[in-house]
C-alpha cells in the first residue's frame, strides 16, 4: 500500500492490497476499500462505504456523508455500495442511505465526471457516464450504459432506462434507448444503440415501440393494451415494462421536432 503520511486513516478500516491514499485524506471507521483502488489528495470516506476493487476516486471527493434529509436521524445505521473499476473525480459527493439498512449504490464501470452529486438512496447501474456538475436527488435511479449531459438535474425518485441520452431538468422517468432533453423526448438514442452492437433488427423493434408510444395518439393505457396485443421481442417488452412500472411520475412527454429514425 501507499498512504501518504499526512492521511488520517482510523484503526478499524479496511485496506486491500496495493491500495493508494493521497495526502490529507480521511478513512472513516466503517470503510472497506478494495485492492487496487486509488484515492487522491483531500479525499473523504465516512460512515459505512464498502468499495470494491480498482476504484479512482479523485481530489476532494467526499462518499458516505449523512443524507440532506430534515427527518435524517444521526443515529440511522445506512451505508453505500460501490462496485468495481468505478471513476469518481474531484469534488464528487455521494450520500448513503437515509432509513436503516438502505444504501446508496453504485455497480461497476461509471464514470462521474468533476462535482457530480449523488442522493442518499440513488443506484447507478454499470458503465453509466455522468458529465460535470449534475445533481441527483434522492431515490434517483439511472441504468445501465446511460448517458448524462453537464449541468443535468434529476427530481427525486425518478428512473432513467438503459442506455438513454439525457440532459437538463428531469421531473418525470425516461424510458430506455431514448434521446432526451428537459423532460421532453427528442427520438431515439441511435448513435447509443449502435455503440452497445444492438442489431438493425433490434433498432427497428424500438422504433416501432418509439411510434406506438409516442406518435400513436393513444394514452398510456391504450398503448398497454396495443402492446400486449402486438408481437414484441424482449427489447419492445423491456420498453413497455418500463412505462408500465412507471408509477406516480409517469414518463417524459414527446418534444416533437427531430426524427426517431
Amino acid at each position: 500500500m501507499k498512504i501518504h503520511s499526512t492521511a488520517i486513516i482510523d484503526a478499524a478500516a479496511q485496506l486491500g492490497a496495493d491500495v493508494e491514499i493521497g495526502a490529507y485524506s480521511v478513512i472513516g471507521a466503517g470503510a472497506v476499500i478494495g485492492e487496487k483502488c486509488r484515492l487522491q489528495t483531500h479525499v473523504v470516506i465516512e460512515g459505512s462505504v464498502r468499495m470494491g476493487a480498482g476504484n479512482f476516486v479523485g481530489h476532494g471527493a467526499i462518499i458516505g456523508a449523512i443524507p440532506q434529509d430534515l427527518s435524517f436521524d444521526l443515529k440511522t445505521q445506512s451505508s453505500v455500495e460501490i462496485g468495481q473499476g468505478n471513476v469518481i473525480r474531484e469534488y464528487c459527493t455521494i450520500h448513503r442511505g437515509s432509513t436503516e439498512g438502505s444504501a446508496t449504490v453504485l455497480g461497476d464501470d461509471n464514470f462521474l465526471m468533476v462535482g457530480t452529486h449523488l442522493g442518499h438512496n440513488c443506484t447507478l447501474g454499470n458503465g453509466v457516464v455522468i458529465a460535470n456538475d449534475c445533481l441527483l436527488a434522492g431515490h434517483v435511479r439511472i441504468d445501465d450504459h446511460a448517458f448524462v449531459g453537464g449541468g443535468s438535474r434529476f427530481h427525486q425518485s425518478i428512473r432513467m432506462g438503459r442506455l438513454v441520452m439525457a440532459e437538463g431538468r428531469f421531473t418525470q422517468n425516461l424510458p430506455p434507448f431514448l434521446s432526451a432533453a428537459k423532460n421532453q423526448v427528442y427520438g431515439i438514442n441511435v448513435v447509443g444503440l449502435r455503440r452497445a452492437d444492438f442489431s438493425a433488427a433490434e433498432r427497428d423493434e424500438i422504433k416501432r415501440a418509439f411510434k406506438l408510444l409516442y406518435r400513436s395518439g393513444l394514452n398510456t393505457k391504450q398503448v398497454l393494451e396495443k402492446a400486449a396485443e402486438t408481437e414484441f421481442g424482449p427489447i419492445g417488452r423491456e420498453f413497455f415494462e418500463f412505462v408500465a412500472n412507471a408509477g406516480k411520475r409517469g414518463i417524459v412527454s414527446y418534444g416533437g421536432g427531430a426524427s426517431e429514425d
